[in-house]
């Protein structure tokens, strides 16, 4: 039963739902207005008999034989004797009848149980061919002498009137149901209708058509709030798609330049290579290219495992100024090449909970960058300070600096300031900033850029107190 339910439609499941809480409803009203109805009329009919008992008990005499008798009293004092239309007995203290006016032959009276106590009491009785009555009998006296008199109405119309409520009833539910059943089903089928759209648009959206947008006619609504977050994703899609395309560009074109590097020192060596000292030029120049492509390549492994691993950072003591003189000893001789220097700045008791690993990887990205990009005979500072919610650590340089509009996009892979993509002067292939990003990032950082045109820039790396615990 669960299976062919889940397999039908959400407009048929919504109308069928629609149709039995119509029917439920219904049938409580129903009934309600059945149980009202009935209680009314009975009220009604026991209003009725009092009122018939008020005018039979006065009317009751006992003749000279003892017999009781009904007499009608006219409007002149005139005496005589009539039936009306209320039905009635009188009943004697020991269950004995003493006098029954029926407008029926006693032949088609079903036999009515004699009174059962002398006190005030409503019931019904059946009589032949279900005749129903409703029977009040309630104690009295006739000239002196205790009876009980019974009163009785007949209940035909009452029943009848009900009788025709359910009838009505019966005959108007499915009538209401099936009217509910198809006005849930056109509800269902225009409320659903901006999500068959949807579907639709959303099946003609692919890789190459991730522009497109699925339609949204009433952004305010359920239905037009999955739009959005549908849309919200799809423009995600595209930009991480974009990125991703610009990315393989950028990446190809990257290793085509030093193969295609190569293999041109290659070919020129073999045809003008009968010179010793252009052989090892030649060589030397190949080597630098392969330099140049397993550095590229080695980025490219660090930025794929970054984005592959899932786990989080492992978190360990560091001591900031151990690492910032490690990384000091690990650049002097590169920076001594250029006759820059490198200063240390930051109190040996400084630490930070964080990945060493990570942390270490983005510090040498943002040396290395510093050196390449600062003029000969500059100085590069490395400092780390406490801040009020936790270490900041800087790598500040003299280089021609970064303009506003640039200091985003500096850590997206494979920029560069430099249009023409130009090697010269040890320019690197653009991987550098992206993987420090990333590395501090990951150690639950941040990585922001200070700068202006030929005014150098500061590299700061900011680990809130909330993923660290500093200490001084």
């Amino acid at each position: 039963m669960k299976a062919w339910w889940l397999r039908r439609s959400v407009r048929f499941r919504l109308a069928l739902w629609y149709a039995t809480a119509t029917a439920l409803v219904l049938i409580a009203f129903a009934w309600f207005v059945y149980e009202v109805i009935e209680r009314r009329l009975a009220a009604e009919i026991d209003r009725q008999l009092r009122i018939d008992f008020d005018l039979v008990e006065p009317q009751l005499d006992v003749d000279t034989e003892g017999r009781v008798s009904w007499m009608v009293r006219g409007s002149h004092g005139d005496e005589g004797f009539a039936r009306i239309s209320a039905w009635f007995e009188v009943w004697s203290e020991n269950k004995e009848l003493l006098l029954r006016h029926w407008p029926v032959p006693e032949g088609n009276i079903k036999d009515v149980p004699p009174p059962q106590t002398s006190t005030l009491k409503f019931a019904t009785v059946e009589l032949e061919r279900g005749l129903f009555l409703r029977v009040m009998e309630r104690p009295g006296r006739v000239q002196g002498r205790s009876v009980i008199i019974r009163v009785f109405r007949d209940e035909t119309e009452m029943r009848r009137t009900l009788s025709e409520i359910v009838e009505v009833s019966m005959l108007g539910f499915p009538l209401a149901g099936a009217l509910a059943a198809i006005g849930g089903y056109l509800v269902a089928t225009r409320s659903l209708a901006p999500l068959s759209a949807m579907a639709q648009q959303a099946r003609r959206i692919t890789s190459e058509s991730l522009s497109k947008r699925l339609p949204n006619p009433n952004p305010n609504d359920e239905l037009g709030r999955l739009a959005s977050v549908f849309n919200e994703t799809l423009t995600r899609l595209e930009a991480s798609f974009a990125e991703l395309q610009r990315f393989t560009a950028d990446a190809s074109h990257e290793l085509r330049s030093p193969l295609t590097a190569l293999r041109a020192v290659g070919e020129v060596a073999l045809r003008d290579g009968h010179d010793p000292a252009m052989l090892r030029e030649t060589i030397g120049s190949m080597l630098e290219e392969a330099e140049r492509l397993t550095d590229l390549v080695d980025a490219l492994l660090t930025l794929a495992r970054m984005d592959a691993t899932k786990s989080g950072a492992t978190l360990e003591e560091v001591n900031i100024a151990t690492l910032l003189e490690e990384i000091r000893d690990q650049f002097e001789v590169l920076a001594s090449e250029k006759g820059q220097t490198l200063a240390v700045t930051s109190d040996h008791n400084v630490s930070v909970q964080a990945d060493r690993t990570l942390l270490r990887l983005a510090l040498v990205n943002l040396v290395h960058n510093a050196i390449r990009h600062s003029p000969s005979s500059s100085k590069i500072s490395l400092a780390a300070a406490r801040r009020p919610h936790g270490i900041e650590i800087s790598v500040s340089d003299t280089g021609p600096g970064i303009a506003p509009e640039y200091q985003e996009k500096i850590f997206e892979p494979f920029f560069r300031l430099d249009k023409a993509r130009s090697r010269s002067g040890g320019g690197g292939v653009g991987l550098g900033l992206a993987i420090a990003r990333r590395a501090v990032e990951r150690t639950g950082g941040r990585i922001i850029v200070e700068s202006k045109s030929n005014r150098g820039s500061v590299f700061r790396i900011a680990l809130p107190l909330a993923g660290s615990a500093a200490t001084i």
